[in-house]
């Protein structure tokens, strides 16, 4: 293929233009160190200096105002753009400058002298708090507090009610067991665990920690023991084990919060707000100590959440004007700096987030849900 067949239509923002000639400028950042009675100086490179790329451009017909006033528009737009550059490809450039002359010698024309830089995202060294381990210490603290006010809460003496206490503590480990899947619990060890409260919780706290998506988790957070009867003894065993299962369940998935990643911005603060609310419920039922650990707990949540946050993408809608495949509009909405890997990557996400049937031919004119740069 010639060098001609390989030369691409101009464009900057997806406005197009004619090309005269294109030319370059690159440097190194050197500092000159000259020391006296020194017949040679020392050097020392500091780098390169961003490259300049210098594009000299029209636009001409005899209604050439509009596509120069197009230009100009997307020319003072902020921040980086796609350009389409006829011999060196496809990137994101920024603008540093430009020149618009027109003349009436050159009637029909407008002649535009463009500089820009290959638009580079450097992320700078940064500190940050360890905020998961923050939380993951606090749920901790949290799920101590939680299983003694179970332990306050349940009766000592449960003679007359001990039919009643085996079934709902056996209905409260069986509802958590099924939320994983899988039912081990046998009535005669419920039975054997009645007079010791602390061995329910921790049993109710092993099996929660087994379920790995907050989805699951989320089915607990409003559970309700059954009483079995109106009497004052298993009313009491009921809410205490309610409060237990919904404590148990809420912590847990703050712990999940932490160790898992989102994949955008809007679905992490939406995680976020559903835990601060389920927390802020369950603290409601719950006594002093463990409403204080409760509300030390959705603050560590809150603050790990909205740190990771800041550094992930956001959803946005984006309409194609018309039918293209899905690899086309992951490379106009991101680029290829990134390389060939992470543009098949955001190919899959746009075809994935939006259930598109085949990715070769995305419906121009309907609105498709993205992730920002």
């Amino acid at each position: 293929m010639s060098w001609r067949e390989e030369l691409q239509s101009a464009s900057f923002r997806g406005t197009p233009f004619f090309v005269d000639q294109a030319s370059g400028e690159g440097a190194r950042r050197v500092v000159v160190h000259e020391y006296p009675l020194q017949e040679k100086a020392e050097t020392e490179d500091l780098g390169a200096r961003a490259k300049r790329i210098l594009v000299n451009g029209y636009v001409l017909g005899n209604d050439y105002f509009g596509a120069r006033d197009e230009l100009l528009l997307k020319l003072d737009m902020p921040g980086p753009g796609e350009l389409v550059h006829p011999y060196r490809g496809t990137f994101q450039a920024q603008l540093i400058s430009y020149r618009l002359t027109e003349s009436t010698r050159e009637g029909g024309m407008a002649r535009f002298d463009m500089e820009f830089i290959e638009a580079a995202f450097v992320t700078g060294p940064s500190v940050r708090s360890d905020t998961p381990r923050r939380v993951l210490g606090q749920a901790e603290a949290t799920v101590a507090a939680s299983q003694a006010q179970f332990v306050e809460a349940w009766p000592l003496q449960l003679a007359a009610e001990f039919d009643r206490a085996v079934a709902t503590v056996l209905d409260a480990v069986r509802t958590v067991e099924t939320v994983i899947g899988v039912v081990t619990v046998a009535q005669d060890e419920i039975a054997g665990l009645i007079s010791l409260p602390s061995r329910i919780a921790n049993r109710i706290r092993v099996a929660l920690k087994r379920i790995r998506d907050l989805a699951s988790l989320r089915r607990l957070f409003a559970y309700r023991a059954p009483a079995g009867s109106n009497t004052r003894g298993a009313l009491a065993n009921a809410a205490a084990l309610s409060a237990l299962v919904q404590q148990q369940a809420v912590i847990a998935a703050a712990e999940l919060s932490a160790t898992v990643t989102f994949d955008s911005q809007t679905q992490a603060l939406g995680v976020q707000e559903e835990l601060a609310d389920a927390i802020e419920r369950v603290s409601y039922a719950a006594d002093d100590t463990t409403f204080d650990a409760l509300q030390e707990l959705r603050a560590r949540v809150v603050e790990d959440i909205r740190s990771r946050a800041v550094d992930l993408s956001r959803i946005e809608r984006y309409t194609p004007s018309e039918t293209m495949p899905a690899l086309v509009i992951a490379q106009r909405l991101y680029g290829v700096a990134n390389g060939i890997d992470a543009l098949l990557g955001r190919e899959a996400d746009i075809v994935n987030r939006n259930g598109i049937a085949h990715p070769g031919f995305v419906r121009g004119g309907v609105a498709l849900e993205v992730l920002s740069d």
